[in-house]
């Protein structure tokens, strides 16, 4: 199984995850300001949310990404008040017809004063846990 894991991150919250699931899946984690030109069974994609929604630099990678190119997506993220990130990314990917995983990892990340160890040595454990699961599924 071809994997790959991307992420964008603002903070370093995010990418701590990143690094995490991609040393459990034996990858290196990239950006997504990096090139993504290869076909994958499997894409990692990490966000977080900023204010009511996810960057505008993640929208434009989704928006480049194909059903052609990418057979399935897993999405991770990091946020300090809402849920998750998940929503607003699946429906992106499902306008443009790419496979989402029904199973998400979310955990806190540090933003001013809330939540200031986070993610923490669990939080990416944990990550590196449900990465490794899903790709044995």
């Amino acid at each position: 199984m071809k994997v790959a894991v991307r992420y964008f991150s603002r903070s370093g919250n995010t990418k701590k995850l990143a690094d995490a699931i991609a040393k459990s899946v034996k990858v290196a984690s990239q950006s997504i300001a990096e090139p993504f030109n290869q076909p994958v069974d499997m894409l990692f994609l990490g966000g977080s949310v900023h204010g009511f929604g996810i960057d505008s630099e993640l929208k434009q990678f989704i928006a480049s990404l194909s059903s052609e190119k990418v057979k399935k997506v897993v999405v991770f993220s990091t946020t300090a008040v809402v849920k998750s990130a998940y929503p607003y990314i699946k429906k992106l990917l499902d306008d443009k017809g790419i496979s989402v995983s029904d199973q998400e990892f979310h955990c806190r990340g540090k933003f001013s004063i809330l939540h200031k160890d986070r993610p923490n040595d669990k939080d990416c454990m944990d990550a590196a846990i449900f990465a490794k699961k899903l790709i044995r599924a």
